[in-house]
Parts: C-alpha cells; sequence; structure tokens
C-alpha cells in the first residue's frame, strides 16, 4: 500500500511539474511558437528528462497525463499518441543512453558530456517520433517541423538542466554557510 501511494504521489508531483512549466514555457517563449505544437523553446522537454531520470516509469506516466491535461484539444486519438510519444521519447533516451555509457540505475557519476548526450537523445527521441507520427498520420506533408522542435526540446532541456545545476550549487552553498565546521 505504501508503494502505491508514493507512485500516485510521484505522478501526481510530475503532473503538476509538467502543467506548471508548460504554462510559463508558453508564457516566456510564445514568440518562438513554430507552430501549435513546436516551440523553438520548450522548457517541459527537460522536465520530461527529469521526469524519467528521478521517478522512472511513474515519470512517464506523469508526463503522459500532464500532457494529455495540457493539450487544447479534445481528447482523441491524436492527443493520446501524442501524449505517449512525449511521455515515452525520455525513457527510451534514458535507456539508450544508459546502455551506452553503461552507468548504473542511480545514475551517479554523470559528466556534462554525458548529460550533454542525454538531452540531445532526448530532443531527438522526441522530435523524430512526434515528427514520424504527424507525417504518417497526414497531419503534415513533410517533416520540416522535426528541426525547429529537436532545438526547441535541446534548449528547454538545458535550460532545465542549467537551473537546477544551479538550485543544487546555491543549496551546497547556503549549506556550507548554515552548517558550522568541526574542523
Amino acid at each position: 500500500m505504501k508503494i502505491i501511494k508514493a507512485t500516485i504521489i510521484d505522478v501526481f508531483i510530475v503532473v503538476l511539474t509538467w502543467i506548471v512549466f508548460y504554462r510559463m514555457s508558453l508564457w516566456l517563449f510564445a514568440y518562438f511558437e513554430y507552430n501549435p505544437r513546436v516551440y523553438w523553446v520548450f522548457l517541459p522537454a527537460g522536465i520530461r528528462m527529469i521526469a524519467v531520470f528521478i521517478f522512472g516509469w511513474a515519470g512517464v506516466l506523469g508526463l503522459f497525463i500532464g500532457s494529455i491535461i495540457t493539450n487544447e484539444v479534445e481528447l482523441s486519438g491524436y492527443v493520446i499518441y501524442l501524449a505517449a510519444i512525449s511521455a515515452m521519447s525520455p525513457m527510451v533516451a534514458k535507456r539508450a543512453c544508459k546502455w551506452w555509457f553503461n552507468i548504473p540505475d542511480t545514475l551517479q557519476g554523470l559528466s556534462s558530456k554525458q548529460l550533454l548526450t542525454f538531452a540531445i537523445t532526448g530532443a531527438l527521441s522526441n522530435a523524430l517520433l512526434s515528427n514520424l507520427y504527424f507525417y504518417f498520420t497526414d497531419r503534415a506533408n513533410s517533416l520540416k517541423g522535426f528541426f525547429p522542435m529537436f532545438v526547441g526540446d535541446m534548449l528547454g532541456t538545458l535550460i532545465i538542466f542549467y537551473l537546477i545545476a544551479q538550485i543544487l550549487r546555491l543549496i551546497s552553498l547556503l549549506h556550507k554557510k548554515i552548517t558550522p565546521s568541526i574542523l
């Protein structure tokens, strides 16, 4: 029962974080809209990667629900497929990079180069899968949305990674100032 409760809380945290960063991204970067589904800067792409890093499959479920909630179209097969692609692409990226770099499940010891590779792989998997879906369902007559979506996901992920790194750095500095030194 505790595991189920913890998973529900994890999913809720991811859904809430997705919604907040989705709205913030639309507000901050509305000018950078390529089309209604593609932005040159998309902060939730970073939330995708972080959610899967921290929460695993509960993160995938939270991303799926969050994507459905933030979709401005009525619930349809189209919305469900897009939400599934959005939720699964970071897991594909995580699994591919873990295999490639032979990284433990804890993800400890990641270098900045490996984080950059995670960001690129996440952006690539989402942009590729989304644009293939658009193309094969006749929602786009070319794959020209691939590049702006890739760039937007990449920039959004890098911004989120940078923000988290700065927050962790600040916490570390505050901890050092607050904690008295024994030596």
